[in-house]
């Protein structure tokens, strides 16, 4: 017999125990205790997790800061990379992404992207996102450093950049638009490489 087959085993040996005792439990006749009609927060307060702490901790508040340190200088030279390109004009029509104002646009770390952004939109508008987001990322390459999220105030364009190992800047330049229905979508504009300023 392998591993597998005696892990398999034992776990169903478990469950059929364990419901062999929760039936036991179930159908023994007798009184009933005067705290089974209580709730389980009731018998069990210390068991509930304070609200305080299921606020979502950020990235930088829990990773090394050595590391985060890295991340935030690459994520800065991204900005940077971005605020000194020449702009191009474009509109809400174009393809083209808009014109980089760095005071318009807000850094989000990559792990914190989901409770800063993503769930605050609606099931499907977050579902278009991520599918979206998830094509950006594809262009990560071993040596490459992690991604942060750019978000402009208005929240329909979002700029997912990263730095690769040689130095240059990842850009993956993504916009909100409405569909047939009005509903919120997004789309990948397309990315660029910015060459580093050896």
């Amino acid at each position: 017999m392998n591993k597998k087959a005696i892990t398999g085993i034992t776990a169903l040996a478990a469950v059929v125990i364990s419901s062999t005792v929760v039936y036991a439990a179930n159908t023994t006749t007798g009184t009933t205790p005067a705290d089974t009609a209580r709730s389980f927060i009731e018998k069990y307060p210390a068991a509930v997790v304070p609200e305080a702490s299921s606020k979502p901790v950020p990235y930088k508040e829990f990773s090394d800061p050595n590391v985060y340190s890295k991340l935030e200088s690459s994520w800065n030279k991204a900005v940077e990379a971005l605020d000194q390109k020449p702009s191009e004009k474009a509109n809400q029509d174009s393809k083209q992404p808009a014109a980089f104002a760095q005071e318009q646009w807000n850094l989000i770390a990559g792990p914190d992207i989901e409770a800063e952004f993503e769930s605050k939109l609606s099931r499907n508008e977050a579902s278009s996102f991520n599918e979206v987001f998830i094509t950006a990322t594809r262009g990560l390459k071993p040596g490459d450093l992690m991604y942060a999220l750019l978000l402009r105030d208005n929240k329909a364009e979002a700029k997912v950049v990263w730095q690769r190992a040689n130095g240059d800047i990842h850009v993956s330049h993504l916009r909100q638009s409405k569909d047939l229905h009005g509903n919120a979508v997004w789309s990948l504009l397309g990315s660029e490489e910015i060459a580093s300023a050896r």
